[in-house]
């Protein structure tokens, strides 16, 4: 098994010793940080797997933190807060976050959550550096990028993950509750309306970028990624 890294960052010592000592028991090697500046000074320097971030932090908050870090990087975030609004979780994945947990929390779900994010992001494939390409669009999973005709393609995380999902299995029709429980994490907690949102903005991509794809939607059924046809 690979030895991921998570970075944690709560201004709460107890919550981090406790998270700390769980995960590395577990074989994850865990880096703990009680304020913005310490954790951003180490994330210059080398960059985990998966972030866990305290929302409530004393010199920035979560969400200012999630921008930054989304402007640098794509690298999976679980919000941690003892908030549990239906707003706070909305504007955390808006912002870019990947999941929201809120306390107090499960370590057996917190642990679910890290598993199930680094699954949803290919992370395996990305310690084997795999690239995956049909179609003539190569989708880098090391860097979490998709080119065609060597030009890279703008996707914001969701865009992005959404795109991965329908290409992996191009063959299937994917139901919207099952490309929201794989995207946005427990499918009850979300909206499926979110799932056209962002299939509306991919297809935008789509024709700007002049992909040889479509995204078809199977009334009653799904969405389904195909070859774009050529016309007569």
């Amino acid at each position: 098994m690979p030895r991921y890294l998570i970075y944690v960052v709560d201004d709460e010592r107890d919550i981090l010793n406790i998270i700390y000592e769980y995960l590395s028991n577990r074989g994850y090697e865990v880096k703990t940080f009680e304020d913005a500046a310490s954790f951003f000074k180490e994330f210059e320097k080398n960059q985990p797997d998966v972030i866990i971030l305290d929302i409530m932090l004393p010199d920035m908050d979560g969400y200012e933190i999630c921008r930054q870090i989304r402007k640098m990087s794509n690298i999976p975030i679980i919000m941690l807060s003892a908030k549990g609004e239906e707003l706070d979780k909305v504007l955390g994945l808006e912002l870019g976050s990947d999941d929201y947990i809120s306390k107090p929390f499960s370590l057996l779900e917190l642990e679910a959550r890290i598993k199930k994010v680094l699954r949803r992001v290919g992370k395996e494939a990305f310690r084997e550096g795999n690239i995956l390409e049909f179609f003539g669009i190569r989708v880098d999973l090391n860097q979490r990028i998709v080119f065609y005709k060597d030009q890279k393609v703008d996707l914001s995380p969701k865009e992005f993950e959404t795109f991965l999902l329908l290409f992996k299995e191009h063959s299937k029709v994917l139901k919207r509750s099952h490309i929201l429980e794989q995207v946005w994490g427990n499918p009850a907690l979300y909206d499926e309306r979110m799932v056209d949102d962002v299939i509306k903005r991919i297809r935008k991509k789509i024709v700007q970028y002049n992909l040889p794809v479509e995204i078809k939607t199977m009334w009653g059924l799904g969405y389904k990624l195909e070859e774009k046809k050529d016309e007569d």
